[in-house]
């Protein structure tokens, strides 16, 4: 059977339908005490879509900053990956550590079976360095555990089942615009320390023509300045078409001097959008990784142009 694949040739799998087994991982950070009853209202919500979550247990590791030990970790998400019955994979949450299991992790098996990987912070990880070297359609989405928290804004949500479930993409996305000029290509990004972290390896996406999308929390002002200059100096912020810019630390005096380093490390010409609804703030609107976007820095706008699943 012939696969429907994006403008740029990436695999779109199939939307979900009610029925369908959808996997919650744990490739990153161990779910916390609070964390428990956020989860379950993710579940909960799942069901109400009729959906039917489904894990693999693990054993807890030694490193308490890891969900389960890297054999653990890497068996549970070759499970999701690889069971016919599965049709999606969600993170429970971040953290670190999905670096640790991104070598064992096939390619072939998620373009063999093409299925949606969603989740977000450390799970940018996957979807970038097995999701893209798969090329498969992913999405930079909610965790489970920040959408149970109330984390993510109401209609957000809804959308969310509409996107997963009805193949319905958002209306533009409205920002703040940073720098004029319209661009347009794969949409391909994530969390800023994640996707810095692979420069360099065999991980990092081909971001020749794309709209990257950057987000981040936790992170003073200097360390997000070294990271833009580590893209910088790489040459990848030189080949890209248009920059969009979700949550980014709040604060006044941030926000000012956060637009100079970002208009610092770009070059002229390549269109800026910022503010927009995405990331680890209140709104976390889920973005189909690797579908044709524009980025419409007149008007501060981010437009999706194309569906992400079959």
């Amino acid at each position: 059977m012939e696969k429907a694949l994006t403008k740029a040739g990436l695999i779109k799998p199939p939307r979900l339908n009610e029925g369908d087994l959808v996997a919650f991982v744990s490739p990153s950070g161990p779910l916390r005490r609070k964390d428990r009853e956020s989860l379950e209202a993710s579940l909960e919500l799942l069901k109400s879509w009729g959906l039917e979550p489904v894990s693999r247990k693990m054993a807890r590791a030694s490193l308490p900053f890891l969900a389960a030990t890297d054999e653990e970790r890497f068996l549970q998400m070759k499970w999701a990956l690889t069971s016919p019955e599965i049709r999606a994979v969600f993170a429970v949450r971040g953290g670190y550590g999905t670096v640790r299991i991104l070598p064992s992790l096939e390619p072939s098996w998620l373009r063999g079976d093409p299925k949606i990987l969603m989740g977000f912070s450390d799970f940018t990880a996957v979807l970038l360095g097995l999701g893209l070297r798969a090329k498969v359609v992913g999405i930079h989405g909610p965790t489970l555990v920040s959408m149970g928290r109330g984390m993510v804004h109401q209609s957000d949500t809804s959308f969310l089942r509409e996107l997963l479930m009805e193949n319905r993409i958002p209306g533009p996305l409205e920002g703040e615009p940073w720098r004029g000029g319209v661009g347009e290509g794969p949409l391909i990004g994530g969390c800023l320390s994640l996707v810095t972290a692979l420069l360099g390896t065999r991980f990092f996406p081909d971001l020749r023509g794309a709209i990257l999308f950057l987000e981040d929390v936790n992170e003073p002002l200097y360390r997000v300045d070294r990271m833009l200059q580590q893209l910088r100096l790489s040459g990848v912020l030189e080949m890209i078409s248009g920059l969009a810019l979700g949550y980014f630390p709040e604060g006044p005096s941030f926000k000012r001097h956060l637009k100079e380093l970002v208009l610092d490390a770009t070059v002229d010409g390549i269109p800026i959008v910022a503010k927009l609804p995405f990331g680890h703030g209140e709104r976390n609107l889920a973005l189909p990784v690797g579908c044709w976007a524009r980025c419409d820095g007149r008007n501060g706008v981010l437009e999706i142009v194309e569906e992400p699943f079959a």
